[in-house]
This record gives structure tokens, sequence and C-alpha cells, in this order.
């Protein structure tokens, strides 16, 4: 028969279980050896692997071929276990165990496996939820779903048709600890808000007393067990038992043998809790985030005297000290009763795998115990009653931040843009607009809360393409996190049009990324500055002082203009006496800015003075698509409005206006150093030339060297 099983696969035990459409309700399917759960240790001896109870009794007897805890390392390309001679990933390890641990249970159970809904902790990140994916497609499995943990769990729990509630679920496994606060509504389930830490587990508690045992051996021996690997592994799985013993016992004794000396060392529950309390209290801190988070969604305080219900879930809620800190906290008592913290996350997942492939289940619960007899007697019996639950009940939310590198408002530092927060509903599609002229597009996804992008996960680099060679107008990528909690992204054009959106493999770090984008960015900052318009305004002075130096000024700037490269350079010609005027308007033609060169030379001075404002006239009349606005000035005399024209100087130099003032005769050199965006040139009439050609040179420089030729 073939059916379809949630799999809770848990750092220390895993367990599988089915939901019976007949029976309403679901079946936990035990293994050969008739339990519920199954150590999640894998061990691999000649090419043959051993899984659960056997695997775990060779790591009992020390045996350096035997794998645990791997779970909370799924994702992590720098992680490895050397077993029989081999690398082993973390993801691989999962895939075969889950592959022997769906034999086990199939054959025990006399079913077919076919399809599964696997639980992660809430808080893994999206190459850690993928990695859980590919590990269940090596084990053989069709994967419907990767689901939370604690929501498995509220489903489990919560489902019961009673009144609304806020419920706490309390997550401490082997090797990951999560807390999760959902609102539940009859048949419907609305997380509100997750916290947790992949890497907080009840191994810390476990290392706390290795650590400790392995510093009283050391002061009574002098031998370091870490030098003996099979004493270590005896040792770990020793102070495993001793912590299990310790949540019914006041204390208990740890014994360990290395290099033919022998120690035992007594623990009692206070020094445990004593020497753990920092890993509990960052329990507490994880659920005060949680708490924030929700405060600020609502707009209002939410804490503890919010909910309604606290369910303990994995073994290591099973320590005094945790429910201790839960009345502590809380004020109340967690709920207990009716509930098995090894099973209930898979009974959620199984009830999550028959949603998936049928959208809807009849729950059988039982109802509340029923008042009978007039009030003269109460039947404690609870009546059965059934529940259809939609797969539309259930909305989770996503447990990380989703962001994109991007460039900050200062065009100088990279931040991580976040576009989809923490604590959103998945399946919910955002979207970022770009308007793009390009041909490639390359977006950086990053997961995690911080703007700082080295705090975060670089989930993967997306090109998207497939944009018409003309279009300059509006792309939409879209970012989606879907039921499994994995991102999605996905982009189009304006009109609809659908583009490719493909996910890169990259091995870059964000320091590589960021040192390549900053460089590429130069290089196109650059490329643009040699390839972009260049405007010269020649402001010659007119007035009758010129009279007699016109022909040389004809001349020289005639030099000037000869050496531009009229490819990308467009030069306006204006007089100025008593007034101002434009002689030749903006060209890149040679001709006719020399006829404009011509006209100035070969006008009579007017005999007037210098009472016009060409800087304050002209500064504006700029285009605006060149990036090199300059003005060059040559003036003989001193100007009836110097003042007012140093004012109107400073105003184009601020806007990105390059001034350079070249002064012959009379030509006030103070004023011509106010005026200058550098300091202004006074030289006699037969040095013009070569001041003419200073300022070239400078302008050459000034646009990247490709002004001239």
């Amino acid at each position: 028969m073939k059916i379809n099983v949630g799999i809770d696969l848990g750092t220390t035990y895993s367990a599988v279980a089915t939901f019976s459409k007949e029976l309403g309700r679901v079946k936990v399917l035990k293994n050969s050896l008739n339990s519920d759960c199954t150590p999640s240790v894998v061990c691999i001896q000649n090419g043959k692997v051993l899984i659960g109870d056997e695997a775990k009794d060779e790591q009992k007897c020390g045996n350096v071929n035997t794998a645990a805890f791997y779970k909370s390392m799924m994702g992590d390309p720098g992680w490895s276990a050397y077993i029989d001679g081999e690398e082993y990933s973390a993801e691989k390890l999962s895939g075969l165990f889950l592959r022997e641990l769906i034999r086990d249970v199939a054959r025990t159970n006399n079913v077919e496996i076919d399809g599964a809904v696997i639980t992660v902790p809430a808080y893994f990140n999206d190459k850690q939820r993928e990695a859980t994916i590919r590990a269940g497609k090596q084990a053989g499995l069709k994967v419907l779903k990767i689901i939370n943990e604690p929501t498995s769990a509220i489903i489990a729990y919560g489902l019961t048709g009673g009144k609304d509630k806020n419920v706490m679920v309390y997550d401490l496994g082997g090797g990951t600890f999560d807390v999760t606060v959902a609102h539940v509504s009859g048949t419907r389930i609305d997380v509100l808000a997750t916290n947790g830490n992949h890497q907080l587990g009840g191994k810390d508690w476990d290392e706390a007393l290795i650590e400790d045992i392995k510093d009283r051996f050391y002061y009574d021996f002098s031998i370091s067990i870490d030098d003996h690997e099979e004493d270590l592994k005896e040792l770990q799985v020793k102070c495993e038992e001793a912590k299990k013993r310790l949540s019914s016992a006041p204390s208990t004794v740890i014994s360990i043998q290395c290099e033919g000396m022998l120690g035992k060392y007594t623990v009692t529950r206070e020094e445990f809790a004593d020497k753990t309390s920092n890993l509990l209290n960052e329990t507490i801190s994880l659920i005060n985030s949680c708490f924030e988070e929700i405060s600020e969604a609502k707009n209002r305080s939410f804490g503890w005297s919010d909910i309604d219900e606290v369910v303990l879930v994995g073994g290591s809620t099973r320590m005094p000290q945790v429910k201790d800190m839960i009345v502590r906290e809380y004020g109340k008592q967690p709920i207990t009763k009716d509930i098995n913290v090894d099973t209930i996350v898979a009974t959620g997942a199984a009830m999550q795998a028959e949603l998936c492939v049928s959208s809807t289940i009849t729950l059988t619960v039982a109802s509340a115990p029923s008042q009978q007899g007039g009030g003269t007697a109460t039947a404690n019996r609870a009546t059965p009653m059934t529940l259809t639950i939609h797969n539309s009940d259930i909305q989770d939310i996503t447990a990380h931040s989703l962001g994109m590198l991007a460039l900050a408002n200062d065009n100088k530092t990279y931040i991580n843009s976040i576009i989809i927060k923490k604590n959103s509903r998945v399946n919910e599609t955002f979207s970022r607009e770009y308007t793009f002229a390009g041909e490639k597009l390359q977006v950086y996804v990053l997961q995690g809360e911080s703007r700082d992008p080295y705090e975060t996960d670089i989930i993967g680099a997306y090109s998207i393409t497939g944009m018409p060679k003309d279009n300059k107008g509006k792309i939409k990528v879209n970012f989606l996190y879907n039921s499994n909690g994995v991102v999605e992204v996905n982009a189009c054009l304006e009109n609809g049009q659908v583009l490719s959106a493909v996910k890169e493999n990259s091995n870059e770090t964000m320091s590589e990324i960021i040192a390549r984008l900053e460089r590429e960015r130069r290089e196109a900052e650059e490329l643009a500055r040699r390839n972009s318009r260049i405007e010269i305004m020649l402001i010659i002075d007119t007035s009758g002082s010129m009279s007699g130096r016109m022909g040389q000024a004809q001349r020289s700037a005639t030099e000037f203009l000869s050496g531009l490269d009229f490819s990308r350079t467009y030069v306006s010609v204006i007089s100025f006496a008593n007034t101002s005027s434009v002689v030749s308007g903006w060209s890149n033609n040679k001709n006719d800015i020399n006829s404009g060169i011509r006209a100035i030379g070969s006008w009579s001075a007017d005999g007037g003075g210098t009472s016009a404002t060409p800087i304050e006239t002209h500064y504006r009349k700029f285009s605006s698509e060149c990036n090199h606005r300059i003005m060059v000035i040559l003036t003989d005399g001193y100007w009836n409005n110097q003042s007012s024209e140093e004012h109107s100087a400073s105003k184009a130099k601020r806007d990105g206006i390059t001034i350079h003032a070249i002064g012959i005769g009379e030509a006030d050199e103070a004023f011509l150093d106010r005026i200058s965006s550098g300091k202004g040139k006074k030289v006699d009439l037969s040095q013009l030339t070569e001041a003419f050609k200073e300022v070239a040179a400078s302008i050459a420089t000034e646009t990247s060297g490709n002004t001239i030729k």
C-alpha cells in the first residue's frame, strides 16, 4: 500500500507518521525495534550503512566511523565528516539516514512510502532548506513540502475546534531551538512570529557536561581526553545519558576511562542548571525578540500575558530547568498532557502530507467533557467530533528577511536592501522595479535582518535577460518565499512579458562580490566619462580696451580649438562688453565654430566698457546631458560688476562648472583668481597662445585625457 508520510528529521531522534483517512487521525509508524523514534546517528563501516540504535551503539563504543548532530550543519559547504575513508557532507549523511529510515519503517509496517513532508527548524535558511529537499530526493522520496517544526507541532496540537487562542511553541531539540507564536482560530492557524538559533540545542547542554568532565579529568590525571577520539566519542554519549538521568534524579555519576586511568565524577541537577543557565537565557532572549516583533506588527504591546498556552516540543524540554523557566516567566504551567514531545512534530507533518495531496482532511478529535443530568452528574468522557481542515487554513510566515545587494544613497557603500521583511506571509510576491536599458541585469539576493551585507547569507546571483535591445523602460523583479520557505526569483517587463531569471552558481564571498562590483562601477563611470559630452563656453571680452589685441586673441582661440576632439566636444562662442551675446551656439562642427571666432576677430571693439555679467547670464545655458561643463574666459580689463560676478562664479562652480580665466593687459589678477576653479592666468599678449594651450591641457586631464588629439 502506497502512503504519504510526515518525517520529523531531528538532530538527535527522527520519527515518521502517516494520516489515516479511515480513522481520521495520525498513526506514528514504528521502526523494526518497535520504537516511535529512531536515533539520528549514522555509522558507515566498510561501505555498509547503519542507522539508529545500531549506529548509536557503535558511537557508545567509540567507533570513529559514526556521525551525529550533523543536521545543524545542513547547507554548510565548509563542513564534512570523515567516515570510512570518505568525506560526507551533512546533506549526504541526511540522505543516507533518510534512505535507511524509510526502508526500515516501510518494511516494518508493510507499506510503500511515496511522498513525504519533511520538517526543518523554523530558523533554517534557504540553503539549509534546499539541502534538506535534496537529501529527501537522494533518499528516493517525493518531497511534497518542507514545513517548519513549530508550525507542524501547532497543527498537531492546536487544531481542536476550540476557542481562539494564542499558542507559543517552545521547541528545544537536540541541535536546534525555535520559538513560534501563532493564533489559532477554529481550524485556521496564523503564525505571528518565529525566532530561533539553529546552532543551539540539547547538544550544547551535553557539551557543558563534556567540558566539565574533561576539565576535572585533566585536573586529576593531566590527560587531555581531546587527544583520544574514541574516548571522546564515548564521553559524548555518556554525558548525553547523564543529562537525561538528571531530568528525573537529583544527581548522577559520570565515569570515563582514558590511558588506563578511571575518573568518576558526581554532577547534581543544581550544578548542571547553573552551568547551562546562559543557554537557557539565550532561549528567553529569542522569545522576547518574538514578542517585540509581534508588538511592532500589531502596533501595541504583546507579551507573556497575551499567550494562552505554551506547548513544549523536543526531547530537550524534558530537562526540569526548561519547565521551571516557563513557569517563572509565564506564571503558568506549560501544556504537557496528551503531548508526546518526541512525535508531535511528525504528527503535524503527517497531516500536512495528506493536505498536500488531498487539499482537505477530516480530523476526528475529542471535544470537551459535557455536563449531563441537570448538573447532578458530570460525564468526564470526551465525545468525539470531526473537523474539516483545508490546506489554506495554515498560514506560515518567513523566518528571515529577504533583500538584495544595492548601493546606498551615498553611491559609495553597499547595503542589504530588504524587500521581504521577516514574518511576512509565505507565497506572497514582493517586487522591486528597475529602470534598465542594458541586456543583462544581475541581482544578488541576500537573506538576513542586517543592512550590512557582510552580516547576511548570499542566496544567489540571478541573471535577468531577454530584454529587447531598445528597451529603456521598467523591469519588475519579483521575490517570493514559496511554501517550503525557499526563495524564488523571476522578472517581467511593464507589459507583462516574462524575462529569463537564471540562478548562477558562484563561490564568491561577499568581499569578493563587492570588490568586483566597485571595480566594475569605477570602470563604467570612467567609460561614461570618456564617452560623455563635453561643452566649452568660450567667452571673449570685446570691450574697447581689446582694440589692437583682438587679432592675437583670435589666433590664440583658434589654436586652442584646433586641438579638440569634436566627436564629443561642443563649443559655444560668446562675446561681452556692456552686454553679452551668443556669437555661435552649441556646435561640434569645427567650421561653424571657427566662423564664430573669425566673427569676433573681425569685429572692431565696440569702444564701450565692461558692464555685462557674462557668467551670471550664461552659466545655466549648458545642456543637461553633458558631463563636463567648462567656461574659458578671456578679458583684458576691470569689470564694472566684479563683485556680483564673483558671486555668480561661486554658484557656477558649486554646480560643477569648471572656470578657466585668462587675463591680458590691465586685467585684475586677484579677480581672475576668485572666479577661476583653480588659479587664474594673467599673461603678456605674446604669451596668450601658450596660456590657452595650458588651459587645453588642463581640460584634457579633467575629461580623462581623450579631448586633445
